[in-house]
């Protein structure tokens, strides 16, 4: 799992009451930093718009096989909006980039052209074929700009000219992500931090949703 280094936004299925010591303990942490990204999943915090993460794919049979699909399974509802904690944009290996549209009835792997542009299904005119012991990655790019979405990543791989259904999730939970509503006012509690709170040297507070701008 990853989250951009470009903002710091998570959003929570409930309401959050932080103490004076546990504010202080997240902004003890450097911001953008895989500590502060592990302490808000940890918490149960969700990306918003979309989530990033590595699928590293291993040939471990004895003959080729080859990866010819790749879709989301998503269970969607509406969007969270128990707390949200604002903070905005401030401004190795290869991998096959992949994007998924979790707002779309079958949701399929597709070409990553930058990171507004977005192509056709990829695996429509690419397959990809793994020896044993040889390795592929894959960083898939989920998005949804209606829901709160918990999913899966199916691969179809051919193996031995039998189509086998290949199920992907984060260690057995599933994938998360959610949209992010603009009236602050929906949630029911909101923290501010980086640019959003410049006057406070960037560090967490909180504040009321209801009058905030």
């Amino acid at each position: 799992m990853e989250h951009s280094d470009l903002h710091n936004t998570w959003i929570f299925p409930e309401a959050v009451t932080l103490s004076g010591d546990q504010l202080a303990q997240i902004n003890a942490l450097p911001e953008y930093s895989d500590a502060q990204h592990r302490w808000f999943r940890q918490q149960g915090g969700v990306d918003p718009y979309s989530t990033d993460f590595k699928i590293v794919v291993h040939g471990n049979a004895d003959r080729p096989v080859r990866i010819v699909g790749m879709k989301a399974v998503p269970r969607c509802g509406p969007p969270l909006t128990g707390t949200l904690f604002e903070s905005p944009s401030a401004g190795s290996e290869d991998s096959i980039k992949i994007g998924l549209d979790l707002d779309e009835t079958d949701p399929r792997g597709k070409t990553l052209v930058n990171d507004t542009e977005w192509g056709g299904d990829y695996f429509r005119e690419k397959t990809i074929s793994l020896k044993r012991d040889e390795e592929i990655t894959f960083q898939v790019t989920a998005t949804t700009q209606k829901h709160y979405c918990e999913f899966s990543i199916a691969l179809d791989v051919l193996s031995n000219g039998k189509l086998i259904n290949q199920r992907i999730d984060d260690h057995g939970k599933p994938f998360k992500v959610s949209a992010r509503n603009t009236d602050y006012a929906s949630y029911q509690k909101m923290y501010i931090g980086g640019v959003a709170n410049a006057d406070g040297d960037g560090k967490w507070r909180s504040v009321d949703p209801q009058t905030y701008q």
